[in-house]
């Protein structure tokens, strides 16, 4: 497969209302690092707590061929980190792609 562009993709998770707050922002930055795969091509990840209590914000920099692409990578690096017990019960909204030269002015 031929990568010709980076995206970053975003999503916000969402967890049990089980603990009363969210887990450690680096903590699942570091759970998403360990089940990334190679193919995945992922370069960057960043994780912060929402203002709202049992949510996350995620962002992550994938080199992929098209947005859709990347979008079906993120779903995959996120579907098996959720095989983590410290995120077996999280849930991701809808990911969304931007190429990162769309954010370059």
């Amino acid at each position: 497969m031929l990568v010709s562009g980076r995206y970053v993709v975003a999503s916000r998770l969402a967890g049990p209302p089980t603990r009363g707050r969210n887990p450690n922002a680096a903590a699942v930055v570091d759970l998403l690092w360990a089940h990334a795969i190679t193919a995945d091509r992922l370069d960057h990840v960043r994780v912060r707590a929402s203002d709202t209590a049992h949510v996350l914000d995620l962002i992550l920099l994938l080199r992929a061929a098209t947005a859709a692409g990347a979008v079906r990578t993120a779903e995959g690096l996120f579907a098996r980190a959720t095989r983590s017990p410290a995120l077996s019960d999280w849930h991701s909204g809808e990911f969304r792609a931007l190429p990162l030269s769309a954010l370059h002015t």
